[in-house]
């Protein structure tokens, strides 16, 4: 299914671009910045639909005009596709702790999810085996992981009635029914929990239009999603110290913790900060700090696409592992983190001095700050990962596109979104797809096209075979395809370029 967006054209570049540019900026300009996404944003919660990835790089100004309004160009349809495709079972909305994101993977959009919507910290350690809760005297845990009763306390010298087992059972099923109660509370709320987290990101985002920094900015994604989870907002001086009360209370009253306790959009636009624009502000332009903060955070946003999408395009599964071995190389105190200018000394290298100088001419020149730029390169690597699968499906559609209408077992102009079992034989048989699933593998002695599409063949066949079906979609064939060859994969002599990493907060 194709789905086609008809919008203005804004042509006024981002909230980025602009402050830049201008060199002055004040919290009267940063209120009005975040009224005009709140309007944008109360279409949407009026019918109860939510965004959920809301960044400064959603909106982009109408025109070149300095008091051209702010447009959201961005709806998170992207976001939402991926959720729903990983849904497996439904109960009460969507499963959101879909790590397939790109938003997940990197840090400078990251810091503005909610709580609620960003994937767990990485634990620190397993728990103690010594820890586990201990089964009662009486039971004994199955194989199927339910209870079963000692031989000797069943036994007819016993009590006919466990008390103990009797309690348990009965304090289960309360909970199963108060889950069942909260399932159903969450169902009917579902819109209204969801398009809180969009009043978390604008809350975030008012607060780097506000000190030039997001509030949970970390060099790392892990200690990034720690403090997210904390929900520990700090108004550090002297950062803070020209905002007027009225800033602090709207974007703390958006920063709770606990969706419930954030405000509405319309309550928001009615807090006194946006109503009256600031007008209790101090006059006059943010400190000099504010612009030397913002233009660090965008330079460091804008070095992370431009290095995930470049190297996407570029490598190998071979050259990322020779790119995370550099990486850890220079970390040596395994932080998982290092600085852009560490980054330009591992890709030249790596033998990519161009992509290294690009780095300095573009970003690290043009956007000066006496301060580094930080970047973690293990969800670097994520997002080059990421970003080389989503090539790889693209190409695998249009290819699966062009044996299909070739075979002639289709016709007319529509796309072809399933085939027939007994016909995988030509997705198989044409070269150029072959020469786009070898890819994926590294490269190895007695490596043989034949025997690793006939695996793959095999392997579609059964798992049809399994749920007797005679067809098979796209979207299944690409994801086993992936998966077989990730397996087949593995079985080679390779590095593990995704060795545990020690977490940092």
């Amino acid at each position: 299914m194709n789905v086609h967006v008809v919008m203005e054209k804004c042509s006024g570049g981002t909230i980025y671009e602009r402050i830049l540019e201008r060199q002055y900026f004040t919290e009267q300009e940063s209120a009005m910045l975040v009224k005009h996404m709140l309007e944008a944003m109360l279409p949407f919660h009026e019918n109860n639909l939510f965004h959920g990835s809301l960044t400064p790089d959603c909106f982009r100004f109408l025109n070149g005009s300095p008091h051209a309004p702010l447009k959201l160009v961005d709806f998170g349809i992207e976001l939402k596709a991926h959720r729903w495709d990983a849904v497996e079972h439904v109960t009460g909305g969507p499963d959101l702790q879909n790590p397939c994101l790109p938003h997940f993977f990197e840090t400078c959009k990251l810091v503005f999810c909610a709580p609620e919507l960003a994937p767990p910290q990485q634990p620190r350690r397993k728990k103690d085996q010594n820890q586990k809760s201990v089964p009662h005297p009486a039971m004994d845990v199955g194989a199927n992981g339910w209870p079963q009763e000692d031989e000797e306390e069943a036994s007819p010298g016993g009590d006919l009635l466990n008390k103990d087992l009797l309690a348990d059972v009965l304090s289960q099923h309360a909970d199963w029914v108060e889950e069942q109660r909260m399932n159903q509370d969450v169902s009917i709320e579902y819109s209204k929990k969801f398009e809180a987290a969009d009043i978390w990101s604008i809350g975030a985002i008012a607060f780097l239009l506000l000190c030039g920094y997001p509030p949970f900015f970390a060099p790392s994604r892990n200690a990034i999603l720690g403090r997210i989870h904390r929900s520990e907002v700090a108004f550090d001086p002297p950062f803070w110290s020209k905002i007027s009360e009225e800033a602090k209370s709207f974007v703390s009253s958006c920063l709770q913790h606990d969706c419930w306790d954030r405000m509405s959009v319309i309550e928001a636009l009615n807090h006194p900060w946006i109503l009256h624009l600031a007008d209790s502000s101090p006059s006059g332009s943010m400190f000099a700090s504010f612009l030397l903060n913002l233009r660090r955070f965008y330079r460091t946003s804008l070095i992370e696409m431009y290095i995930a999408n470049t190297l996407a395009a570029k490598f190998r599964r071979e050259d990322l592992e020779d790119f995370f071995s550099r990486c850890r190389e220079i970390d040596m105190c395994a932080t998982g983190f290092f600085t852009a200018s560490d980054l330009k000394h591992v890709l030249t290298a790596l033998g990519h001095a161009s992509i290294a100088e690009e780095i300095s001419s573009r970003f690290l020149r043009t956007f000066r700050h006496p301060g580094e730029s930080y970047i973690d390169y293990t969800s670097l690597l994520d997002s080059i990962q990421l970003r080389q699968q989503r090539i790889f499906e693209d190409e695998l559609w249009r290819h699966f596109q062009r044996v299909c209408q070739g075979s002639g077992l289709f016709e007319g102009d529509g796309a072809c979104s399933s085939l027939p079992v007994t016909h995988l034989g030509i997705v198989f048989g044409d070269p150029v797809i072959v020469a786009l699933l070898m890819r994926e593998i590294p490269e190895g002695p007695g490596l043989e096209e034949a025997s690793i599409c006939h695996r793959l063949k095999m392997t579609l066949q059964s798992h049809c075979s399994a749920r007797k079906a005679s067809q098979l979609d796209f979207r299944g064939l690409c994801s086993l395809i992936l998966k077989e060859l990730r397996a087949y994969g593995k079985e080679l002599p390779s590095t593990d370029i995704r060795k545990e990493l020690p977490s940092t907060d």
